[in-house]
């Protein structure tokens, strides 16, 4: 008699706690990271003479049902976006300040101050033109210096979104290490808590989108993690990273509290320290070598010829350390245009010689086998280059995690037919036990009454 009772009150018992999860499950079905819960249950066995037979059910364990190696799968894919979409977001910024609505300022500018040389050529007396080769060749170089600050100041607003990126990344490590403790113990207590473990990969979520990382877990439960090799998380504490920059050569670096460096390769931060340290720098020489190129081809040259007045060995640009930054024209012939040299000959006012020279620089090749115009909007046009491939990239990432996602929801999402399906099963479940332990306190009513 005694082991039906124990036998329908597990039954109910059991229903119970099934329907309580089925509920969970279907309030939370909209709730971001959820995993979809389910009873374990085992039977429960009684030896007694001669035959074996059963008591009841047994709630051995409430289930996640997570994928993990999608997730790690998934925040790989993440961290590979994420990267691609903070560089995108960079050269998104440099398309911008590198060329106009009409077209490429500078490779316009380098056009219009060779045309001008080509017309002074034709008639080297005439005034207006020279003033107008004074005007095109400072707006030339106004041009270097604009493109070379907004390059800089995009630089500048790397540093300031990457400095938040490692707050929010420390931020993160601080929760993901506070949630390990408290999985841990959980584990330990033989109650595994399914809410911290849902935040927990939330957070790895969050986490991917900002650095790359290799994680571990320990026989607690605990993850570890690594950026670039170095540990960062364990079981005992989380460490912060902070940021680095040599006062002289500008470089950056990250390290941490106990003065590791760390070198993240993926990522938002992954892509920031990238673009900083290698992507516009090497913007920034191609534009210095490009003005540094024109500054001594034209000054070689025109050092050569003659103004209306017989100078002779000017330069047209001031030639010391000439970068995008410093590129200025000689200020001898800003004051006086007549001392621009178009003539090859002293006393000859009418020979554009030296002028058509300089003018026919447009069609030598100066810089790596280019010429200046075609190096020139090879060069404003290079951020809009890597633009467009990292878009084209970034929608074929995108198809492969929503392929990931979709999977992961159909394994851990919760699908409210199906639950309401097994809430009717744990109902008719329950009713079921209830009739039996009903049976049961009959069976006994009425040996009572026998023994009576």
């Amino acid at each position: 008699m005694r082991s039906l009772f124990e036998i329908s009150k597990s039954g109910l018992r059991s229903a119970e706690r099934s329907l309580s999860v089925t509920s969970n499950n279907i309030v939370n079905a909209d709730t971001k990271g959820y995993s979809r819960q389910r009873i374990d249950k085992t039977p429960n066995g009684m030896k007694m003479t001669g035959y074996n037979t059963g008591l009841g059910v047994n709630i051995s364990n409430v289930t996640r049902l997570r994928n993990e190696m999608n997730d790690v799968m998934l925040n790989e894919k993440r961290q590979n976006m994420s990267f691609m979409q903070s560089k995108a977001r960079v050269f998104e910024q440099l398309e911008a300040s590198m060329a106009s609505d009409s077209g490429s300022d500078l490779d316009l500018s380098i056009s219009n101050l060779l045309d001008t040389f080509s017309e002074l050529s034709t008639d080297p007396q005439d005034i207006s033109v020279r003033n107008s080769l004074i005007s095109d060749a400072r707006q030339l170089t106004t041009k270097f210096k604009d493109v070379s600050r907004n390059i800089d100041r995009t630089s500048d607003l790397i540093l300031e979104s990457s400095n938040s990126t490692i707050n929010a990344i420390n931020g993160l490590l601080g929760e993901i290490h506070s949630l390990n403790q408290t999985i841990a113990q959980a584990d330990a207590a033989g109650a595994p808590d399914n809410t911290s473990l849902d935040l927990r990969v939330r957070k790895l979520e969050e986490l991917s989108e900002l650095t790359d990382y290799e994680i571990s877990a320990n026989d607690s439960n605990a993850v570890e993690l690594r950026i670039g090799g170095v540990k960062v998380l364990d079981a005992e504490k989380a460490d912060h990273l902070k940021a680095e920059i040599n006062d002289v050569d500008k470089t950056y670096q990250i390290r941490l509290e106990s003065g590791k460096t760390v070198e993240p390769q993926g990522g938002q931060l992954g892509a920031e320290l990238e673009m900083y340290q290698t992507e516009i720098p090497a913007l920034k020489d191609r534009l210095d070598e490009l003005a540094s190129t024109i500054v001594t081809e034209f000054n070689a040259i025109h050092s050569g010829g003659y103004g209306l007045n017989d100078s002779i060995s000017r330069n047209f640009f001031n030639p010391t350390n000439t970068t995008a930054d410093t590129i200025s024209l000689n200020q001898v012939l800003v004051d006086d245009p007549t001392n621009i040299a178009a003539s090859d000959t002293a006393g000859e006012a009418g020979n554009g010689e030296t002028a058509l020279q300089i003018a026919e620089l447009r069609s030598q090749q100066l810089i790596g086998g280019r010429k200046l115009i075609d190096y020139s909007v090879d060069l404003i046009t290079s951020a809009g280059n890597s633009l467009s491939s990292l878009n084209s990239q970034i929608e074929a990432r995108d198809s492969e995690i929503q392929m990931l996602t979709t999977q992961q929801e159909r394994e851990s999402g919760v699908n409210i037919d199906e639950e309401l399906s097994l809430m009717i099963q744990y109902q008719n479940a329950y009713q079921g036990a209830a009739k039996v332990m009903s049976a049961a306190q009959n069976m006994y009513d009425t040996l009572i009454g026998i023994l009576r």
